[in-house]
């Protein structure tokens, strides 16, 4: 396997990994590990250039930084991506990069993300003990991640004076977290819109619950109380912005603004966000319970998760009081955090 360091400001390790025999074309970035290892999941997807996911994967480990350290565990922020078509991943690309992994010797630890399973990972685990999300264990994160979201819905819907009876939300995205925002928003009696590329999926879900499916691109111009992205990230821009007709944002997706001046896009609109490394990071508090002393507890992971909503809460407030983007507002509190000592922080 041939590995290639790539150096880039503000990041602890990046590495580039690339094996002929099986395919493989990874990268690893290890942002910073200040209060622990760098962890974050894998996501196996086909960008177009080695360029486009170097930039995806610094986004995203950056995000994991901010994300455990707001989360109040004692992980630092990693983040790997695979370059490649998911209908043609095969037992020796998730083998090659398990001793891609392995090479960093525990400075990373990697789980599931998009397009890759608890069954991936179990895999990798064969040839590096860094991983984390197995089945039997924490297994697959999903449905914490989605608890943690739609609890930052019902703490965002309190603070803008609403009840989730008779909310209007826009789902983009309905893959294993957004669908079940989706079904529990309608047990609550919210009016469901949703939008995927996969219409089977979206047939489905819309019979299952009675969410009422919408084109993709009319995600923005719905009009709605909600907007939830729960797909791909950057998808709030200048230009989207200008289009939504909600009174919050609050999704799963990774990395929603596409630039930092697109929080300040969302409040000169008056449209409340949800930082979105907040607002799903129920993910990673559950696999950090996996690895705690005595191991992993499914309740008190759970009841961490549900402190998401607690934190965003004082995000809202911070923002308001200092009048500053909840965006903003979110990084200085993970800030604050960041700068505390690990282990006076660390909750288990």
């Amino acid at each position: 396997m041939k590995i290639e360091e790539i150096f880039v400001k503000g990041y602890e390790k990046i590495l580039y990994g690339e094996d002929a025999a099986t395919g493989l074309k990874a990268i690893i970035a290890v942002h910073n590990t200040h209060r622990g290892p760098g962890v974050g999941g894998t996501r196996l997807y086909p960008y177009a250039s080695k360029e486009e996911a170097l930039e995806d994967v610094l986004r995203l480990s950056e995000g994991m930084t901010y994300k455990s350290a707001l989360a109040d565990i004692t992980f630092g922020g990693g983040k790997s991506v695979i370059i490649g078509d998911p209908k043609q991943k095969t037992e020796a690309l998730f083998k090659a990069f398990g001793k891609f992994v392995e090479s960093l010797q525990g400075v990373y630890l990697c789980a599931e993300d998009m397009n890759t399973s608890p069954q991936d990972m179990a895999i990798v685990r064969t040839e590096t003990k860094h991983v984390l999300g197995l089945e039997g264990q924490s297994g697959d994160p999903s449905p914490l991640t989605a608890l943690g979201v739609f609890k930052s819905i019902e703490v965002t819907v309190k603070h803008l004076g609403l009840n989730l009876q008779g909310l209007k939300v826009v789902v983009q995205g309905v893959g294993q977290v957004g669908a079940s925002v989706v079904q529990r928003l309608r047990k609550e009696g919210a009016t469901v819109f949703i939008a995927d590329v996969n219409t089977e999926k979206l047939q489905t879900l819309a019979a299952e619950t009675g969410a009422q499916i919408i084109p993709l691109e009319a995600v923005y111009t719905t009009p709605c109380d909600v907007f939830a992205p729960c797909a791909m990230g950057a998808i709030l821009n200048e230009k989207t912005i200008k289009q939504l007709t909600c009174k919050a944002v609050v999704g799963a997706a990774n990395n929603q603004l596409a630039t930092p001046q697109d929080a300040d896009r969302l409040h000169d609109r008056g449209i409340l966000y949800g930082p979105d490394y907040l607002v799903n990071a129920g993910g990673v508090i559950n696999i950090w319970f996996e690895q705690l002393p005595g191991g992993y507890n499914a309740e008190k992971a759970r009841e961490k998760v549900i402190q998401i909503s607690q934190t965003l809460e004082r995000v809202y407030q911070k923002s308001t009081q200092e009048n500053i983007t909840p965006a903003h507002a979110a990084n200085l509190l993970a800030e604050e955090l960041f700068a505390l000592p690990m282990q006076k922080t660390a909750q288990s």
